[in-house]
């Protein structure tokens, strides 16, 4: 029985999230991906282009699948305290782990760094960039939500709690093959509001949104 055909970016994406997942990434080519997908060479050279890029694009997907449930969770906690909104923000890694579980060993199991290089073609920089600027967004209205500030430190520190904090809780689970229970989401919680208590040092002169560092998006 010949193997089905997938022709669509996120079939081959799936298949290539799988085999990056379930072994070591180096084991990822081109040609390996046509083999699995039971797709030709030539259409997978056609939508990739190489190696980089189609790892470059399996992170996009996993960063915008988890900012996709972090925009959500904001939406629904609109209207709340600050306080609140940042440990909804901060328990969506934990849904992503759920949802998308081939995705969530990918994004927080390898750092970006160690999967392509950072010579890729100019409008793949322009969509990580985007994406990028994006997070930074939603982590200043965080910011200004509790604190009423989006400068370096109140941005540093909504980082820790959303970035840090999950990221390693649930990079362990993921290495260690355990579920990211309820058990772990109310450490997390806890973590996150006893952060939120600690006093922010003074707003720092002449601050402003631009001029925060840009946090780590895969600690």
């Amino acid at each position: 029985m010949s193997r089905q055909r997938l022709h669509t970016l996120d079939d081959l994406l799936d298949v290539a999230e799988q085999i990056v997942t379930s072994g070591d990434p180096s084991g990822l080519t081109l040609r390996s991906l046509a083999a699995a997908a039971g797709a030709s060479n030539g259409t997978i050279y056609h939508a990739f282009g190489s190696k980089d890029v189609l790892l470059a694009r399996l992170w996009l997907r996993s960063w915008c699948r988890l900012g996709d449930l972090m925009t959500e969770a904001m939406g629904e906690r609109a209207g709340t305290s600050g306080e609140d909104a940042v440990v909804a923000v901060a328990l969506t890694p934990v849904e992503f782990v759920r949802r998308f579980p081939a995705s969530a060993r990918l994004f927080f199991a390898q750092r970006r760094d160690q999967l392509f290089s950072a010579d890729l073609p100019p409008e793949i920089e322009t969509e990580l960039s985007s994406v990028q600027e994006k997070f930074v967004e939603v982590l200043i209205a965080l910011a200004r939500g509790v604190w009423g500030r989006g400068d370096r430190i109140a941005v540093e520190a909504i980082a820790v709690c959303v970035v840090d904090l999950p990221g390693g809780i649930l990079r362990r689970c993921l290495l260690e093959d355990r579920e990211a229970d309820e058990a772990t989401a109310s450490r997390l919680e806890a973590a996150v509001r006893a952060i939120l208590a600690v006093p922010l040092q003074p707003r720092p002169s002449k601050a402003s949104p631009t001029e925060t560092s840009t946090p780590r998006s895969n600690p």
